[in-house]
């Protein structure tokens, strides 16, 4: 299965440790016989830029190409990037997962599904991905 991670990054305080856990939540993907697509990694090699809008073209070529949008929710901050990602998930028919910390509203988000892996923190969100992801 294809799964496209989807983040908050714009207000995400710690970027170098955001990163570190996309390459941790991407890598027990594919130790489950996944195959991820990141936008910031693979598209944009973590140059992200000032408008949102520069993404909307890859995120909808990347969303065809990718079974489930799996959607990290660690803050309550706006995000356009992820909305978009999660609306054109939705138009196109993909499943989305949204993994959400503890204490943290996924709205928005809770609109596009009501799939959601709730964790307290990042080693058990590992564990959540590997317990969900293992039988898709």
């Amino acid at each position: 299965m294809r799964v496209y991670i989807g983040y908050k990054y714009r207000n995400f305080k710690d970027k170098e440790g955001l990163k570190v856990l996309l390459q941790k939540i991407s890598d027990e993907l594919s130790s489950l016989g996944h195959k991820t697509f990141i936008l910031g990694r693979d598209e944009f090699e973590w140059t992200h830029h000032k408008r949102p809008s520069k993404s909307i073209l890859p995120i909808i070529k990347n969303m065809r190409k990718n079974d489930v949008l799996f959607a990290v929710i660690e803050c309550e901050s706006k995000s356009n990037g992820l909305f978009i990602e999660s609306l054109f998930a939705t138009i196109l028919g993909k499943k989305v997962i949204l993994a959400v910390k503890e204490g943290v509203s996924p709205k928005p988000f809770s609109y596009f599904s009501k799939d959601v892996i709730e964790f307290e923190n990042y080693d058990n969100l590992l564990v959540s991905v590997k317990d969900r992801f293992k039988n898709l």
